[in-house]
């Protein structure tokens, strides 16, 4: 059987190819670039950015809502708040460089968080979007707080669902364990993902995570290839971090921000939204009952109504 890395070397070609065709052709938009593990989205479209084309979904009209997502994931998992509850947003989901149904368009080296902040600044000026709400879970909520810091003026709000800013919790009682834990279980990813095994670096995350060995194993086939298909990102990742987002960087935060994390999560999480909350001015925390990691989807009706009510008064 294929690996989720070898398949991503094949990616690498096709993409690096779809790419330079749609240049030549002058293009904005273009077709997934590599064939999935799960289902196409046949309403997504592309845009161009520097050395990378983003796909993204838009619908509805009124205040523009972002989603940016972390890792092992792509726009894909927003799907739940697509629906009527956010009936009056714009609500655009994008994802990040060599996120599915992206084309890998270079080795990984530039996987680097100055590009994924140009990248989503890109994204928000060439779809004409300013002062948005922008909901990052994971990864991506730190992403959301660099381009909220480096451009206020695209910026109306912030949601961070579950906030992998380390650096914030140091001072918490008992977390230097928890980041033992999270190094060890980085060592054993870069293990498997040196040998091609993308997919038991994906399942060790996802079970982490969510402070549930078997979660992996326990989601759908439609989930489960959603991870498959960015499992080999996390390479690209771990070889080059975000820089780290102290408490002192947090407190320069002048918009409005709301902090979500699980009930059920790993305690890594738990610490770091408390920490996270505690350090940006007038921020509002929010625990989603019966929940883990992915919060999004595993209580969508109750997340989509503390959202939507936070982003009311927004």
């Amino acid at each position: 059987m294929t690996s989720a890395s070898g398949a991503a070397r094949g990616r690498l070609g096709r993409g690096a190819l779809a790419v330079a065709a749609l240049a030549m052709a002058g293009c904005q938009y273009m077709p997934h670039a590599y064939e999935p593990q799960s289902a196409q989205i046949p309403e997504a479209r592309t845009i161009p950015v520097q050395g990378a084309f983003l796909t993204f979904t838009s619908v509805g009209s009124g205040q523009p809502v972002v989603f940016v997502h972390g890792n092992i994931a792509d726009l894909r998992i927003w799907h739940a708040q697509q629906g009527p509850a956010f009936k009056r947003y714009q609500l655009v989901a994008y994802s990040r460089r060599y996120h599915y149904p992206n084309a890998w368009t270079g080795n990984g080296t530039d996987y680097t968080e100055a590009n994924n902040i140009h990248d989503l600044v890109s994204l928000l000026r060439g779809l004409n979007l300013s002062h948005v709400h922008l909901v990052g879970q994971g990864a991506g909520a730190q992403l959301a707080v660099e381009v909220a810091l480096a451009h206020p003026e695209l910026v109306r709000s912030l949601v961070l669902v579950e906030p992998d800013m380390a650096a914030a919790a140091v001072q918490q009682p008992d977390f230097a364990s928890l980041t033992t834990e999270r190094a060890q279980l980085q060592q054993q990813m870069e293990m498997d993902l040196r040998i091609e095994e993308a997919e038991k670096a994906a399942r060790l995350l996802f079970d982490w995570a969510n402070a549930s060995t078997g979660a992996y194993d326990a989601l759908p086939p439609p989930l489960k290839g959603e991870i498959l298909d960015n499992a080999s990102v996390l390479g690209f990742f771990l070889s080059a971090p975000p820089p780290s987002m102290p408490c002192s960087e947090l407190a320069r935060l002048s918009v409005p921000t709301l902090v979500v994390t699980g009930e059920r999560t790993n305690l890594f999480y738990t610490a770091v939204g408390e920490s996270v909350a505690g350090c940006i001015p007038k921020a509002v925390r929010e625990v989603i009952p019966m929940a883990s990691h992915v919060v999004q989807r595993e209580n969508p009706d109750v997340f989509n109504a503390t959202v939507v009510g936070f982003l009311a008064v927004h």
